[in-house]
């Protein structure tokens, strides 16, 4: 579990401020990560804070920064062994969690795939009882 000293910034505000020093609009970066400019706006207004890891990674990417620039470390009251193990562990917790988002995505995906195979056996049963 993240120490209670490390504060995570507002993400939205950070991702405003990116976006901004590369002069960019907020609907040029929203068709760059995928998403709605409205989403977009309602992120930097803090309005949404549903940004998953894949969204976060894509963000991290583009702007050619690490997950660590979204904390807040010089608002840590603790020693910098302190900081660095809630760094680490706030790392490990965002690894876990990226790879438990991409065994979902394979299961997803599995699970899409059997249901293709099982279509396109229908299909090719129903073209069989046509003949």
């Amino acid at each position: 579990m993240l120490s209670q000293n490390v504060i995570i910034m507002e993400i939205g505000i950070k991702i405003k401020k990116l976006r901004e020093g590369k002069k960019m609009s907020q609907m040029e970066l929203a068709y760059i990560l995928g998403i709605s400019q409205s989403k977009l706006c309602n992120i930097e207004s803090n309005e949404d804070k549903s940004i998953d890891f894949v969204l976060m990674h894509k963000v991290c990417q583009f702007f050619e920064v690490g997950f660590d620039h979204f904390l807040d470390l010089n608002k840590v009251n603790s020693p910098s062994v302190k900081s660095q193990n809630s760094l680490s562990t706030l790392h490990d917790a965002f690894e876990d969690s990226v790879m438990n988002q991409i065994h979902f995505l394979i299961a997803d995906n599995r699970s899409k795939e059997h249901r293709i195979q099982e279509l396109l056996f229908q299909i090719a049963q129903m073209k069989r009882d046509q003949t």
